[in-house]
């Protein structure tokens, strides 16, 4: 069944040449509607200033080159980046290191560093030495010491030794105060190739860091740091993003180089799994290690589903995967995709006059109707005539149209270029508006009996609906421009003119040519002053009033546009009725 949205009109906007609002006018206005006039007239300000935006040492990388095709298969699957390239996100985009020494004592010292000794006791001093290009520093009274290449534990053992035997009773202090830079080449598939130069303290994952990370074509899994013409440590970097494992303990020489290697397998896993992504394979790994790699399957996986899509030439085969066991042992090739479907697992609420009131699972194409029938049926009390059908869509669309409508009358409000908006009435009107909570609501059929004998108006529910069944109410609610807002009994075949009678009459600010009903199951009727002389002497006709229905009397706008003055009424009434029936639900309960 179609379902019918009470939305708000939301008018065209257009293109306006302000006016200078008067700061009598703008003290008139409401706060919060002023706040936001003041805030629309400072924005076009704001547009005609320069823009300037403070220096930053890190900046977003652009994205990667990828052919159009390809980014739309990866979009639509959601693996346009592979993983790990989130951590690489952005960018140094200073060469100039960052000096400020917190080291354990395995950190080797070497020429360029600065140490600093001091000695307490029968002498005391304190001295900062720079380790010379041969390696050296010269202590006072003590003579050349040769560091370079010791681990700073090691040199301060050494420094102690040198002093105890030297001075009696005195104590020795060494700190690293400044530390060398060091000047590495980051070479093969890497974001930004190139020669850094770096804090002496660096391992390879602050040097990749600063280039940017690792290219399109790179791997994550085979980066070889190369010294003095030899390969000293191949690092994973899954070994780290997966495991945890540190594996960076090896800090950066001058002349070092570091080589990102081409990449390997590259395989995509998607659906029911906790990290769907796009995954480098090894030569080794096997689709059980995919799985690993996206944190294992999700809770509403269905593994009689498995499939891998391989690729060959301009065609796609499947391989449906019976067993599990088959995981480890089926051969994986490059641009492999295992997907895992997930078993559609879709909530809805139901409460108030229902038997069982609570949520529940739903399937696919589940209905009202049978949602109902779960429930164990309406209770005894229950008006199913003023059922409620909140969905989240038709909330966001009625929310970015009642915004889109307030915004519009906002700028208008600003030019007073048009009688309705000289209205003294708007502003306060406009603040209700801005206000009101947006409903949800759907139309619906809740008559069980009538859902049977037409199939046709069973309404299908979407994922974290919510449905209300209210009790059956012996009030009619009058709201508005009225002397007596309120509640007030239900009286079969009265009219509307009685009713208003009961609530002590209208009031002078009200709007008698334009009267709106909201009727219990969502339908709204407004009563124009064409019709009304009619309808005030109605009483088994096409105005009837229900146990439920909600009298609006909304409050008089100069304007010869009608439709205009219902376009900001519509929201707030609709808003009204269906608060006010969720209100007796929870009260009830």
């Amino acid at each position: 069944m179609n379902k019918f949205l009470i939305s708000a009109l939301v008018i065209t906007s257009i293109t306006i040449y302000s006016q200078e609002l008067d700061d009598t006018y703008l003290e008139s206005l409401p706060d919060s509607v002023r706040k936001d006039v003041l805030s629309k007239i400072d924005e076009r300000k704001e547009t005609e200033k320069p823009f300037y935006r403070a220096q930053s040492s890190m900046i977003d990388k652009p994205l990667r080159d990828i052919d159009q095709k390809t980014l739309e298969e990866l979009e639509k699957r959601k693996e346009r980046n592979r993983f790990g390239d989130n951590i690489f996100d952005m960018m140094q985009t200073s060469f100039m290191p960052i000096n400020e020494p917190n080291f354990d004592s395995s950190y080797i010292v070497d020429y360029g560093d600065t140490l600093q000794i001091q000695l307490i006791g029968p002498k005391n001093s304190i001295e900062n030495l720079l380790i010379k290009r041969d390696g050296s520093i010269n202590i006072p009274e003590i003579g050349k010491l040769f560091v370079a290449g010791l681990s700073l534990d090691d040199v301060s053992r050494l420094i102690k030794s040198k002093v105890s035997s030297s001075f009696i009773g005195v104590e020795t202090y060494i700190t690293l105060v400044n530390v060398r830079d060091v000047q590495i080449l980051i070479t093969g598939n890497a974001y930004n190739p190139g020669i850094y130069t770096l804090s002496g303290n660096s391992n390879i994952l602050h040097a990749l860091m600063m280039a940017g990370g690792i290219s399109d074509n790179g791997s994550y899994r085979k980066i070889d740091l190369v010294r003095n013409n030899k390969v000293i440590k191949s690092v994973d970097l899954y070994d780290i993003f997966i495991y945890g494992k540190s594996g960076f303990v090896e800090r950066l020489r001058s002349g070092d180089s570091i080589i990102v290697r081409p990449s390997m397998k590259m395989v995509a896993i998607s659906g029911a799994v906790k990290r769907p992504a796009l995954y480098e394979l090894n030569d080794n790994d096997s689709f059980s290690d995919l799985i690993e790699f996206g944190n294992g399957f999700a809770d509403n996986a269905n593994f009689d589903t498995l499939r891998i899509e391989r690729p060959f030439k301009d065609d796609t085969f499947f391989i449906d995967v019976a067993d599990m066991n088959q995981l480890s042992l089926l051969e994986v090739k490059s641009s492999d995709r295992l997907n895992v479907r997930a078993f559609e697992r879709r909530t809805v609420t139901i409460s108030g006059a229902i038997n069982t009131p609570g949520t529940y699972t739903i399937s696919n194409g589940e209905t009202l109707s049978s949602l109902i029938e779960k429930a164990q049926g309406y209770k005894d009390n229950a008006y199913p005539f003023g059922g409620m059908l909140i969905n989240e869509q038709a909330m966001k669309i009625n929310k970015v149209a009642v915004e889109k409508l307030y915004k519009s009358f906002i700028q208008k409000l600003i030019t007073k270029g048009d009688a309705l908006f000289a209205s003294e009435s708007l502003p306060f009107i406009l603040e209700e508006l801005k206000n009101t909570d947006v409903s949800g609501r759907v139309m619906a059929e809740f008559d069980l009996d009538v859902i049977k004998s037409n199939v046709n108006l069973d309404t299908t529910l979407d994922d974290n609906d919510q449905i209300i069944i209210p009790i059956r109410s012996e009030q009619v609610y009058i709201f508005g421009e009225i002397n007596q807002p309120g509640a007030t009994r239900y009286i079969p075949s009265q009219t509307i003119n009685e009713y208003i009678s009961e609530a002590g009459g209208l009031i002078d600010t009200s709007d008698e040519n334009n009267i709106f009903l909201v009727h219990p199951n969502g339908e709204v009727s407004r009563i124009s002053g064409s019709n009304r002389l009619t309808f005030l002497n109605k009483r088994n006709n096409d105005f009837l009033i229900y146990p439920g229905t909600v009298i609006y009397i909304p409050r008089k706008v100069k304007s010869r546009d009608v439709s205009l003055v219902a376009s900001i009424w519509a929201p707030i009434i609709s808003s009204t009725a269906t608060s006010i029936t969720a209100l007796s639900v929870l009260n009830n309960q």
